[in-house]
């Protein structure tokens, strides 16, 4: 209860708006990973509050109890819009950690891969624009 309580008051979170990330743990409260795959009950969960999943994958060893992390970015504007989920490693329960238990790097990743697709919506936005006048 400590990570809900961090979350509402936006003191560990240090990411996403209290209320978002509420919302995003409710969300995923209902989903069931022995039924559909972690990515999926993120993604589910995070269409919910306006997200994207930015990536699922194995964690590393160095959180406690949780074979699998996702990224969620919110929509565009909120602040700093980044959420985590961790699947245990028995993999059936899907949690929101708090900023300490993520650790930097995670985030540091989580934001560098916002700025990557970022400047890749951006170029193919430009490269989608007809060209005016001729040469």
């Amino acid at each position: 209860m400590l990570a809900d309580a961090q979350a509402i008051d936006g003191a560990e979170t240090g990411s996403a708006e209290p209320m978002a990330a509420v919302e995003f743990e409710l969300a995923l409260d209902t989903q069931d990973p022995t039924r559909a795959s972690f990515e999926d009950c993120v993604r589910a969960a995070a269409a919910v509050v306006g997200g994207e999943i930015l990536f699922a994958i194995p964690t590393d060893g160095s959180i406690e109890d949780a074979s699998q992390i996702a990224a969620v970015r919110l929509e565009a504007g909120e602040p700093g819009g980044i959420l985590f989920a961790l699947l245990d490693e028995s993999e059936t329960a899907i949690r929101v950690p708090d900023r300490t238990e993520v650790g930097e790097r995670f985030y540091g990743f989580a934001n560098a891969f916002v700025g990557v697709l970022t400047r890749i919506r951006d170029d193919l936005s430009f490269a989608q624009v007809p060209a005016e006048g001729t040469a």
